[in-house]
């Protein structure tokens, strides 16, 4: 039986739907019994999902849920809507809200869930998506969440919900307060979003790009600058460097060929560009990642 355990310690039951499911997770649980607050987290963890895994509204059906998709194409389904996901998306799900989370390749995400009354500030409970192309501070949040579920000292429950509204703060900072869900979105301005997406390891062509979607350069660059708060040439830009970064946490890829498998030709310029968007170089990037493993 332990040669088919995970690499990785585990909080929670090992049972057959969890083998079924997932190659590898990682979960922590708050109390069952309210700690006198409003709300608090219930549930936190991260889920590296076997092919066609799917979760939805037939699960935790009482609980807000906070999705942050780590990689793998996916899709993200409710009433009258259907989105691609990439890394970097985030789905907020209120209590009885119908939805499907779904994927025919592998897929890893993180997750939590809130216990108690929806967080008012967020507005009237309704599902949120929003596209941020990655951000190493709200992955970290997540993270710390679900250890602080898994040690539970003392205080735990406060701590878990700071970190909550630490993570709102920071979604609120990257999105800004003229910012929307992608749902929002004009359908210009999404079907450019998925066109550059798709199109990450291609050099950037801002005139095919609003042929694509009916549109002039100047007129979709405006549209972007206005629900995005960057060029599409960034967000394309950031495409390239997010799917970078999920190489660069694979083994035995060297820099230079991660930056050819994004489209980028030549080494240093790959490597300028990848520090300006993270802050950091691609090889002490994939150092992190590899030792965290």
């Amino acid at each position: 039986m332990v040669q088919n355990l995970p690499p990785h310690p585990i909080s929670g039951s090992l049972n057959q739907t969890r083998l079924t499911r997932y190659n590898y997770w990682r979960t922590g649980y708050g109390s069952s019994i309210s700690p006198n607050l409003d709300f608090y987290i219930v549930q936190a963890g991260e889920y590296h999902c076997k092919p066609n895994y799917a979760t939805g509204s037939f699960e935790h059906t009482e609980h807000a849920q906070f999705f942050y998709h780590l990689s793998g194409d996916a899709n993200f389904e409710y009433p009258d809507r259907r989105v691609s996901v990439s890394g970097g998306d985030i789905f907020i799900v209120p209590p009885r809200h119908l939805f499907a989370y779904n994927s025919l390749q592998k897929m890893k995400y993180h997750w939590f869930a809130l216990e108690g009354n929806w967080p008012q500030f967020i507005g009237n409970p309704k599902i949120l998506t929003f596209s941020l192309g990655g951000d190493s501070a709200i992955e970290d949040m997540f993270v710390e969440m679900r250890e602080i579920l898994i040690l539970r000292s003392p205080g735990y429950s406060l701590r878990a919900i700071g970190v909550f509204y630490e993570l709102m703060a920071r979604l609120e900072e990257i999105c800004g307060d003229s910012a929307a869900p992608e749902s929002a979105y004009p359908e210009t301005v999404r079907n450019a979003i998925i066109y550059l997406r798709e199109k990450y390891a291609e050099p950037f062509n801002a005139a095919e790009t609003a042929t694509t979607v009916g549109l002039s350069a100047s007129h979709l660059r405006a549209l972007f600058e206005k629900w995005l708060g960057e060029s599409p040439k960034r967000f394309h830009t950031r495409c390239r460097i997010n799917q970078a970064k999920r190489l660069l946490s694979e083994p035995n890829l060297a820099v230079a060929e991660v930056g050819y498998h994004v489209g980028f030709l030549d080494v240093h310029h790959f490597s300028r560009v990848f520090k300006q968007i993270t802050g950091v170089a691609p090889s002490r990037y994939a150092e992190r990642k590899h030792g965290s493993q």
